[in-house]
């Protein structure tokens, strides 16, 4: 390691995990991720980018490292992940006016929309190739849809579709309280580098969740 701070990258709108606000990162995951470093001794400085750049940061040397990324198998022969910051789910979400459906099978031959950045659009291809999947931009781009009546359904993170719909379309948007894909939020790294800023980061996760500040964090955004 060097006297440098580590560069990490987060998405810019990404509530209630991370975001900036009013110049400064926020979020329960860079909550989590504060208290990791500053247990680990790990001097950070927060690079935060758009929801389409995240991945590229590492690739373009804006950034060390990235968080929070979902751990899927294909990211895996990318990426080197830390262990596990935060577990979130993806679920479906509706217009106010419809019940939002368990399973992804009732969707089939609709229409279902969701940001082709991540886990959901591959996961969905392949467990329900009936449905008729459009990929978009963002979540900003998949709730506009929906609300327009361009699709049956987002399939989005349930905490994130929650925070951002709620936000754009108050009142507009249902989401199914079912989840069809655990997503483990972690931070990532090229694969085969920063071996060791990932070992002191972990050595920072078990120790967080050993004197309960881990579960303090979460706790306190349950309530946000």
């Amino acid at each position: 390691m060097t006297d440098e701070p580590v560069r990490v990258a987060h998405d810019s709108g990404f509530p209630p995990f991370a975001e900036l606000k009013n110049g400064r990162s926020e979020g329960l995951a860079v909550d989590i991720f504060r208290a990791v470093v500053a247990r680990a001794g790990i001097d950070v400085k927060f690079v935060p980018v758009s929801f389409e750049q995240r991945q590229l940061t590492l690739a373009d040397g804006r950034a060390d490292a990235y968080f929070p990324l979902s751990i899927t198998p294909e990211r895996l022969q990318l990426f080197d992940f830390s262990d596990v910051l935060v577990v979130s789910g993806a679920s479906l979400f509706v217009r106010a006016s419809d019940v939002p459906p368990e399973k992804l099978a009732a969707l089939a031959d609709k229409v279902v929309v969701t940001p082709r950045t991540g886990p959901v659009a591959p996961f969905i291809q392949k467990t329900a190739p009936a449905i008729k999947l459009v990929v978009t931009t963002d979540y900003e781009e998949s709730l506009g849809r929906l609300v327009r009546g361009e699709a049956a359904a987002a399939a989005l993170s349930y905490h994130v579709g929650s925070r951002i719909a709620d936000a754009l379309y108050p009142g507009q948007v249902l989401s199914s309280p079912h989840m069809f894909l655990e997503l483990p939020f972690a931070v990532a790294v090229t694969k085969g580098k920063r071996a060791e800023l990932l070992a002191r980061l972990n050595a920072g996760i078990a120790s967080i969740r050993a004197d309960g500040t881990w579960h303090q964090i979460n706790e306190h955004w349950r309530t946000e």
